[in-house]
């Protein structure tokens, strides 16, 4: 095999791929980076195909080459191919393999000779031209929905549907709900949703595992209004983005019912400004998050005194204490939360106010948007901590 390339558009094509490689050292085939030829369907269309896999999730993207002196098919370790390519010279890249399995990456009067391993040996990958379920929604919008939520997926849970994030395609709404024990985070939005079947029977939900997610969200287009493919199988989701395919297997289990653990009978209710109390909080947090002797007083108090919400946190080392006005209805209120719990479902919210809605100092707070908006929807919960035995 022997295929030349230009430098930018080489990198610009292994990039996407590089979240998807194996790094545990297990089966030498899924460290690498697969590179083979492929045939265009019409003149102009990529003729080099990459693709990685760590038997969990994977990336596949098509690119042009400069020429194909020889087609072929190869798998190259990553962590020796990059780095490689980086320190070349601008321009063309040439990638020679010889029946040995020697790869030789040379530009100008540089070449590096690395140890390949044959394209055969990839291991299989599931069927990403799926015409099972197909959806095309707004890849976009998508993103700032698992951004506000990826905080509350367990990175490890008695239960497993926990470490992941559960995703539902109904109608033509897009919902996505994460909880780790003690937080829960929920949000909804309106988006235009095309089925390759009947519209009226879209119902779709599945469990995206939490070690996929933040790829999917790296790889996802920032601005809304960019359409993406959603294609599924039985086990795997597969988004089609442009040249870039990204696909990850699905948690095969059913996940909580999440409705019936949200409370519906508090009585203390606060109207608070959502920059200032998220501001508020991060300042407390440089208090509560210190180590002390290999431990950490993660939490902070809150106590709602009349119009005013006090935050404070106290350690050995310091304290920091501040107050907020806001519009309070029922009783006053202490309570305290693992400080990095309650700081981080409150830097996702958006608006100007929020609403918090609490029973007791033992019982979860509701953090909602003050002013409900039909497109778009956020829905938090975290759990208090016991402080001193209360």
């Amino acid at each position: 095999m022997k295929i030349v390339f230009d430098k930018q558009e080489l990198l610009d094509a292994i990039a996407p791929t590089l979240g998807t490689v194996s790094t545990k050292n297990t089966i030498a085939s899924i460290e690498g980076i697969h590179m083979e030829t492929v045939t265009p369907e019409k003149e102009g269309d990529p003729n080099v195909r990459f693709t990685t896999f760590d038997m969990n999730k994977g990336t596949r993207v098509y690119a042009h080459a400069v020429e194909i002196i020889e087609p072929g098919s190869v798998i190259i370790q990553a962590s020796r191919l990059v780095p490689i390519i980086k320190v070349l010279s601008d321009g063309e890249i040439t990638i020679a393999v010889d029946e040995k399995q020697n790869a030789t990456v040379s530009s100008g009067r540089a070449s590096f000779s690395i140890a390949s391993l044959p394209g055969k040996d990839f291991p299989a990958l599931p069927d990403l031209l799926s015409r099972y379920r197909i959806f095309e929604l707004d890849g976009g919008l998508l993103r700032d929905l698992l951004g506000r939520v990826i905080h509350s997926v367990a990175e490890t849970d008695n239960r497993p549907m926990l470490c992941g994030a559960f995703l539902r395609i109904h109608a033509d709404r897009l919902e996505v709900v994460s909880c780790d024990s003690y937080t829960l985070s929920r949000c909804t939005a309106a988006c235009e949703i095309k089925d390759s079947g009947d519209m009226s029977a879209i119902d779709f939900s599945c469990i995206i595992p939490g070690h996929g997610l933040a790829e999917l969200c790296h790889l996802l287009p920032s601005a809304e209004g960019t359409r993406v493919t959603v294609r599924t199988t039985l086990k795997y989701i597969i988004f089609c983005l442009g040249s870039v395919t990204y696909f990850c297997r699905l948690m095969d289990c059913e996940y909580i019912d999440y409705e019936r653990i949200i409370p519906h009978d508090q009585d203390i209710f606060v109207t608070v400004d959502r920059a200032r109390l998220s501001a508020a909080l991060e300042r407390a947090n440089l208090i509560a998050e210190e180590k002390i002797q290999g431990s950490a007083k993660s939490y902070v108090k809150v106590v709602l005194d009349g119009e005013e919400l006090c935050i404070s946190a106290t350690t050995v080392n310091g304290k920091v204490y501040e107050e907020l006005p806001i519009a309070h209805e029922g009783g006053d209120l202490e309570i305290a939360f693992n400080s990095r719990y309650l700081f981080n479902s409150v830097r996702v919210t958006t608006g100007e106010r929020l609403a918090l809605a609490f029973k007791g100092s033992t019982q979860s707070v509701i953090i909602r948007p003050k002013e409900p908006d039909e497109k778009r929807d956020f829905f938090y919960m975290v759990l208090p901590v016991r402080v001193n035995g209360k």
